[in-house]
């Protein structure tokens, strides 16, 4: 049963934690934005980390069903991993960074348990990128002569940089622009 209030406040924390960061939040933020009691928050999330674990399982789950509607749409590797990149666009207008990147830019400050789940969130990310590149050279629609994981490692990189870049110059088009240079290379 999702309860109104618990679904709230994820969506919120999320929020929180794509625009400031994990430290920049509080539930006192989370209790006045809301309009609960901070009492009422930690009913439904005992600790900050427990619901930070939760907003990053969740998103999880929303990005494995992102990426099954990417493959299920498009059938050749070159145009998934372009609708890959696009997702990387998601909350520019709101100055959101992606989940990943804003928790691991502050890595030093999550607790123990939230390290793991940043590291997942990353390997669920390049575990797909690799597949896909894989599946895109043995259909001849990639070029690429290295190592599908490598290739991975390099769009992720180069998206997840360009998403800082983009959002600090205010500029949509820089988000993607190095990824569009590594797909270049990519299809040869």
């Amino acid at each position: 049963m999702n309860n109104p209030t618990r679904c709230q406040l994820l969506a919120e924390t999320e929020y929180l934690i794509r625009r400031g960061g994990y430290a920049a939040f509080s539930y006192a933020h989370l209790a006045e934005k809301i309009g609960i009691t901070k009492a009422s928050i930690h009913y439904h999330f005992p600790t900050k980390q427990r619901l930070a674990e939760e907003v990053a399982e969740l998103a999880m789950s929303r990005f494995v069903e992102a990426l099954a509607k990417i493959e299920a749409a498009h059938p050749d590797a070159a145009s998934r991993l372009q609708k890959y990149g696009e997702l990387f666009l998601d909350g520019f207008e709101e100055q959101l960074r992606p989940l990943c990147c804003a928790l691991a830019s502050e890595l030093a400050a999550l607790p123990p348990s939230m390290h793991a789940k940043v590291r997942a969130y990353f390997d669920l990310h390049l575990e797909w990128l690799t597949r896909i590149i894989e599946s895109g050279r043995l259909a001849g629609a990639l070029c690429w002569k290295g190592d599908a994981a490598r290739l991975a490692s390099l769009i992720l990189t180069t998206l997840e940089g360009g998403s800082l870049v983009g959002r600090a110059k205010q500029s949509r088009s820089d988000v993607l622009a190095g990824f569009a240079q590594v797909l270049e290379l990519a299809r040869g």
